[in-house]
């Protein structure tokens, strides 16, 4: 993961900041940074998002192939995630630098999808047993400015809200056989609800409190971090803890409960500017990097 080099002055100065809920950039320990999301910004995708929260910007698209079911669960579609860590991002993800980092996020979306909850899976099943779409989420680390794992949860949730599946229609003929009918409407198309899909709230532990969206530099000053999975009615559905440092059982439960409170606000603002964006049609102005 990206890194800054810091001096003690600046650890200090950052620390007692947040213990004064005042951070370096003027926000309070609970606030964002402002967050730029733009969807359908991939034109050979089924569904696309960028999102760029401070200075990480994210890249997130969906594809939608047939594919078979899994034999645990014949009734079912599945999403499959690959994560590519550019080293345009930071020259530390030069060469294979950025592998491991682009398994642990993959492994974490598995992680926060993997219950019946989240997505409908049951709505990507073509024929039972036979053929399901398979949701190709593939995400591309453009630049890292801190707090990567929240900016790609938001962009997953965008690419997947624009997500458009082709309906499709299964003829049985009189021997049996079954034959698969595409529409060739492009407006003829399934919509995933993404209601359910949590969003990521990262929590840093910078001194006696923690502080969500940190920076680089505020990272840096972290030893220990929780990654919190929360829906947009404040259900946690996972936890991961990150850093070498050790948190104590109060903490935790302070930090759950700021990530219930701030999710429900990220996931009202996302939402709210998913269904704005949308409402303006095709004809909407192109403003970011591929606009």
């Amino acid at each position: 993961m990206a890194s800054v080099s810091l001096s003690e002055a600046e650890k200090v100065y950052i620390v007692h900041g947040v213990q004064e809920d005042l951070r370096v950039d003027g926000r309070g320990c609970e606030d964002y940074r402002c967050v730029e999301v733009e969807t359908d910004v991939v034109s050979n995708t089924s569904g696309s998002a960028r999102v760029k929260l401070g200075h990480t910007d994210i890249l997130v698209g969906v594809k939608a192939e047939m594919g078979t079911p899994k034999l645990e669960k014949p009734n079912e579609g599945y999403l499959e995630f690959f994560v590519d860590c550019s080293a345009n991002a930071t020259p530390e993800f030069e060469g294979r630098g950025g592998d491991d980092l682009g398994t642990e996020i993959a492994n974490t979306l598995y992680r926060i999808f993997n219950n019946k909850s989240s997505v409908d899976l049951k709505s990507l099943c073509i024929s039972p047993r036979e053929h399901c779409w398979v949701l190709y989420v593939d995400v591309l680390l453009l630049e890292c400015g801190g707090n990567l794992f929240d900016a790609i949860s938001i962009a997953v949730k965008a690419a997947l809200f624009n997500t458009r599946i082709p309906r499709v229609r299964v003829l049985e003929d009189e021997e049996g056989s079954k034959d698969i009918e595409l529409s060739d409407d492009p407006y003829d198309c399934i919509r995933l609800s993404v209601e359910n899909v949590p969003c990521i709230v990262t929590l840093c532990k910078i001194g006696c409190r923690h502080v969500v969206d940190a920076t680089l530099q505020e990272e840096a000053c972290s030893l220990a971090s929780v990654l919190v999975s929360v829906t947009s009615q404040g259900v946690v559905t996972c936890m991961r803890k990150v850093g070498k440092g050790s948190l104590d059982p109060e903490s935790i439960f302070e930090m759950m409960e700021t990530s219930k409170r701030v999710g429900k606000v990220l996931h009202a603002s996302l939402h709210s500017i998913l269904h704005q964006e949308e409402s303006l049609g095709p004809k909407r102005q192109k403003v970011g990097f591929l606009g």
